[in-house]
């Protein structure tokens, strides 16, 4: 197994995802620490999904010159699901700022979650969408059709709407402690943005030495979610 897997894929694997998503966990218990109001469990729930997704992605990751094909892709699907999830919270999150939650209330929330969720599911049915096997060099492939779709779906819905709702917010603030912790926040979710983006692009392009020279980046996810955690998290 450890023959077919690269260097900068065991860097990727189990320094970024897992010790990242061990990160995300540790962070997301400090949030939760400080009470279980609504707009608690929802950002939280942000930082569970990425731990999620980065546990499924050890596994799968570990399993791929010793399993089936349907197998490993059932799970790659799994992991890239949890991870694009997570980013409806960080919409949800800010649309309760920017609302109240007497507006945004729990049934609209699981409204918002469902619509994101059953679209997301839609990439099931992209036919050959996902490749994990030997001429892949034993990593995840899409094909255009998947990689157009996911972005689709994902930009336009949570991605710009939280950019938007987030610049929206900074602008109603009058405290400038709280524009700072702001601005760490809108700093920290434009660099998740990248890092989920770019890892798409990898997926589809799938060079070695360009995923080696992406694994530079992936190291940034622990500043990006510490600056998410200090813009929100430390302040609910």
């Amino acid at each position: 197994m450890f023959q077919a897997i690269t260097f900068s894929r065991i860097v990727q694997v189990y320094v970024v995802f897992l010790v990242g998503g061990i990160f995300f966990l540790y962070l997301a218990f400090k949030i939760l620490r400080r009470g279980k109001k609504n707009i608690n469990l929802v950002i939280s729930a942000f930082f569970i999904s990425n731990f999620l997704g980065a546990i499924f992605n050890v596994i799968y990751a570990s399993i791929t010159t010793i399993s089936d094909e349907p197998t490993v892709v059932a799970l790659h699907f799994i992991t890239y699901f949890l991870f694009s999830f997570a980013q409806i919270f960080l919409l949800i999150y800010n649309l309760i700022i920017l609302k109240s939650e007497q507006i945004i209330t729990e049934k609209r929330q699981l409204c918002i979650m469902g619509i994101f969720g059953c679209l997301l599911l839609g990439l099931i049915f992209i036919p050959g969408g996902i490749r994990i096997n030997e001429s892949t060099h034993y990593r995840p492939q899409w094909n255009l059709p998947f990689f157009l779709y996911a972005n689709i779906i994902c930009i336009s819905i949570a991605i710009i709407p939280t950019i938007y709702t987030s610049i929206l917010i900074y602008k109603k603030f009058d405290d400038r402690e709280l524009k700072k912790r702001w601005i760490f926040y809108f700093i920290g979710i434009i660099m998740i943005y990248i890092e989920w983006f770019g890892v798409g692009v990898m997926i589809l392009i799938n060079d070695p030495e360009l995923r080696a020279l992406w694994n530079i980046y992936d190291l940034t996810v622990f500043i990006s979610v510490y600056f998410i955690y200090y813009g929100v998290g430390r302040q609910l």
